[in-house]
């Protein structure tokens, strides 16, 4: 069971994730991958999309002025909805 402290370290510690496209054919050029591991934590890479998680903000700005070849965009998380059946109309005592 985690504390409060624990908990407020693990959000402090917490990383944003950036999706990065490759808009040419590929393969990745060798230099841009260099140099997204060097500034990002790479996560999950297919043929032209890479995952990665990166500290602060700053660190994508800097990987998107420089790649022009690629498009940046912050990972979206949706809440998986509920099947759970639910009672529109409570029982009478």
């Amino acid at each position: 069971m985690q504390t409060i402290r624990n908990q407020m370290t693990i959000k402090a510690m917490a990383q944003d994730r950036y999706i990065l496209n490759f808009k040419g054919s590929p393969p990745l050029p060798a230099e841009d991958m260099r140099l997204i591991k060097s500034k990002a934590n790479l996560v999950d890479a297919s043929r032209k999309t890479l995952l990665v998680e990166v500290n602060e903000d700053e660190v994508i700005y800097e990987l998107a002025r420089k790649l022009p070849d690629w498009t940046v965009k912050k990972e979206t998380q949706y809440a998986i909805p509920t099947t759970r059946p639910k009672v529109r109309k409570p029982p009478k005592p």
